[in-house]
């Protein structure tokens, strides 16, 4: 089957790493096809003002370094290919990655089988299970 926009989520994880990794691959051996790595930056839920824990100081700027980096880290792994991009949406992750794919007529996610932890897991919930269940088009989960 032939792909014609393919969408890999990338979290900065080592599953996220290899399934870009593996979008790279796929996109470069089709001539024509584009790629687009979409990095999600969800705010804790214990960070907004106001309510919950202290936000410890500094933190918003660590947190922005540490977002430009993972976006470095995406247009490094794509820099080769004619036709791809990075895109930083906000927002839970899942639900971004879907929306983003519906809205860009993207025919394929790529996306890692594991996050960024077991823990985060538990508390968020599987990002990859999510799309997998709710997605309208093919979901590749790479291992």
């Amino acid at each position: 089957m032939t792909y014609h926009h393919v969408l890999a989520a990338f979290d900065g994880s080592k599953a996220s790493a290899k399934a870009l990794a593996h979008a790279v691959k796929l996109v470069d051996s089709r001539p024509g096809s584009k790629l687009t790595v979409a990095h999600v930056t969800a705010r804790p839920p214990y960070a907004f003002a106001g309510f919950g824990m202290v936000v410890p100081s500094g933190y918003e700027e660590r947190m922005k370094e540490y977002q430009v980096s993972l976006v470095r880290q995406a247009e490094d792994a794509i820099k080769e290919l004619p036709y791809a991009k990075v895109a930083v949406l906000e927002g839970v992750p899942s639900s971004a990655i879907l929306q983003y794919a519906k809205e860009y007529c993207c025919d394929l996610i790529v996306i890692g089988n594991r996050g960024l932890g077991p823990i985060r897991e538990w508390m968020l919930g599987s990002v990859s299970h999510h799309v997998v269940q709710q997605a309208q088009i093919p979901v590749l989960v790479v291992k």
